[in-house]
């Protein structure tokens, strides 16, 4: 399974100015460096809480497709657009969403075929499904979660300050606190 980004964020949860007064900066000539390690703090937390903080678009993927149902491990998602099949030769199928129930308030977002069929009535031999959905807390930095916020600002400091291997660093304890009730399961 894997989700990435169709569209890229259009902004970042924390803004440039806001940043450099958490990390006490008054100076100019880093606003680069901070501003890339605001986004690789977002794409962290993004990463290790499986959501998304600002509305964009994204796509789901998976080689398991022995079933009629399946699930976006992913939140918060608010529309589905899109639902496809891709056989063993590579030629994808599209499912019409009149043919698919899509649960988008259950945690993780369920997705089945309403007639309890399994993905091979649509595809021959099914390899894999695609799904394309729009996730996110809503289109500004204030839609998103003060906690979310506060993790990516944690981030972004412990990445300013052990900026030669910040990755390698493991999560600081209050970050995982304040992402632990944003996670989903994984199935």
């Amino acid at each position: 399974m894997s989700i990435t980004d169709v569209t890229a964020s259009p902004i970042e949860p924390i803004a440039l100015a806001a940043a450099k007064e958490f990390l006490r900066i008054d100076h100019d000539h880093e606003d680069a460096l901070i501003t890339d390690l605001i986004k690789t703090a977002r794409e962290r937390v993004e990463f290790i809480a499986r959501t998304s903080l600002i509305t964009r678009r994204r796509a789901y993927s998976s080689a398991k497709t022995c079933t009629g149902r399946f699930h976006i491990n992913h939140s918060p998602v608010k529309f589905v657009h899109k639902l496809a099949l891709i056989d063993g030769a590579g030629v994808e199928t599209e499912i019409p969403k009149s043919e698919v129930y899509i649960n988008t308030r259950a945690q993780p977002v369920s997705i089945e075929v309403r007639r309890r069929d399994l993905f091979s009535d649509y595809a021959a031999d099914p390899a894999a499904i695609i799904a394309e959905f729009d996730a996110g807390y809503g289109a500004a930095p204030e839609d998103v979660p003060m906690q979310l916020r506060q993790a990516v600002l944690l981030l972004l400091a412990q990445h300013y300050e052990h900026r030669d291997a910040a990755l390698k660093r493991p999560v600081p304890m209050l970050v995982d606190a304040l992402l632990m009730p944003y996670r989903t399961v994984r199935l």
